[in-house]
């Protein structure tokens, strides 16, 4: 196959033509701004018992932005769903409450497919970088499934997926409001709590749990409608023996039925207060929209591929606007280098300093 090379770099505004509907536009539905949240640091020691009552779980902020993860035109969930953060030098902690009139579980097996019961999943991308992340699903029971994956499912060449990563040095309980697996009374919910050791999600010694980081964050509610057998719960069935398709109820949408898109969770910053005293207004990062850009052209050249079995090769192609332009930062350069299969796209800021994706959605700085 004959290679095809194409730099070109871009100082001014690119005006694309006007019968092309620009990138931004497009691809909207992907591109709406994540959910935000600071983390403040605890006031006292934490006791993981799924119940949430310590001064510093009263003093942390509540999470109940909680949307159907396709977003905007979906059914809002039908239960409420709660969540709070709180980090120290040792871990990241998790708290969450999930209202539910029928409280139900029935797998007991760690790493067996806990979203096949109602769950409450985490996925963690410590460092932003849309790959290697973690994922820790939990049902009312406290059995865990939990994994580490080196790129999302969707990259074009395979991901590893590590089943046997069993996140060392995890705390998790859950307590259950009313009576578990009784469909003869009415429950209020559970209540899940998690200790995530920093260790256990460092990456090549890098500590991640600092003041001032940024981790990327999702957080989602996976619910099924139920049959019931006497007492025995199970997912509701349709007529043609088929399970119906689970509520995936999510910290902000996705944009589509998919979980791993590592650049659609939420931001969380890590404040060095203690919570409960100095608040923090969150900023996101300084190169957050031209990295919204990046996306942007990821996703078309997802759409190019599947359409035409190669990427575009050069800049021209993507068709930016002179407003899309100025999502990039003052002075910086955008470039495209590609082949067939593979590419590029990297932006360079006045400093010389480079952020870049390509094929597999690898966001890398450099």
């Amino acid at each position: 196959m004959k290679k095809l090379i194409s730099l070109i770099t871009l100082c001014a505004a690119f005006v694309m033509s006007a019968s092309a509907q620009p990138i931004t536009e497009k691809f909207a539905r992907f591109l709406t701004i994540p959910n935000s949240y600071v983390c403040y640091r605890t006031a006292g020691k934490i006791k993981i018992d799924g119940k949430l009552n310590e001064k510093s779980w009263q003093k942390a902020e509540e999470i109940k932005a909680f949307v159907d993860i396709s977003g905007e035109g979906f059914p809002k969930p039908r239960y409420a769903t709660m969540a709070k953060m709180l980090w120290d030098d040792d871990y990241l902690y998790v708290g969450a409450e999930l209202s539910d009139p029928h409280v139900w579980a029935d797998i007991k097996n760690h790493d067996e497919i806990v979203y096949y019961n109602n769950d409450f999943e985490i996925f963690i991308d410590p460092d932003g970088d849309a790959h290697n992340y973690f994922e820790i699903e939990v049902n009312a029971i406290g059995t865990i499934f939990d994994l580490a994956i080196e790129k999302p499912y969707r990259s074009f060449t395979p991901t590893f997926v590590q089943f046997q990563w069993d996140c060392p040095g995890l705390k998790v309980k859950t307590q259950v409001h009313g009576t578990l697996n009784n469909p003869k009374d009415q429950d209020e919910g559970w209540t899940v709590e998690f200790a995530i050791p920093r260790k256990a999600i460092a990456q090549s010694f890098d500590n991640y749990l600092q003041a001032g980081n940024y981790i990327r964050l999702g957080f989602s509610r996976v619910e099924w409608q139920f049959d019931l057998d006497g007492t025995k719960y199970s997912r509701k069935k349709e007529s043609n023996g088929k399970y119906l398709p689970e509520d995936n109820w999510t910290w902000g949408p996705t944009g589509m039925v998919a979980m791993h898109m590592p650049e659609r969770w939420g931001f969380v910053y890590l404040s060095g207060n203690k919570v409960g005293t100095k608040k923090e207004k969150f900023e996101y990062p300084v190169d957050f929209e031209a990295e919204r850009l990046l996306w942007a052209m990821f996703y078309a050249q997802e759409e190019q591929y599947s359409k035409h079995g190669r990427y575009f090769g050069r800049l021209e192609d993507f068709g930016l606007t002179s407003k899309e332009m100025t999502m990039l930062p003052a002075g910086a350069k955008i470039s495209v280098e590609a082949i067939s299969h593979y590419y590029e796209i990297t932006i360079t800021k006045a400093d010389g300093k480079q952020i870049y994706i390509d094929q597999d959605g690898y966001l890398r700085r450099r």
